[in-house]
């Protein structure tokens, strides 16, 4: 009566359009570290990593890209 549909992707890891928060907040950080080291403004780079960090408190492990 009802047919599955197979799923384009096998786990949420392998799907292109979701980004680990964990590496995302990583790469951020990152950019924090080097834009202090160069003297510039990392305003916005720690905003952006303090929202991925409360999405993570929150429980969330993947960020959609699309």
């Amino acid at each position: 009566m009802f047919e599955l549909i197979d799923p384009v992707y096998p786990d949420a890891a392998s799907d292109e359009r979701l980004n680990p928060i964990l590496s995302e907040m990583m790469r951020v950080a990152s950019e924090i570290n080097d834009a202090k080291w160069e003297g510039k403004d990392a305003t916005a780079l720690e905003l952006r990593w303090s929202q991925l960090n409360k999405a993570y408190m929150d429980g969330a492990v993947y960020e959609p890209v699309f």
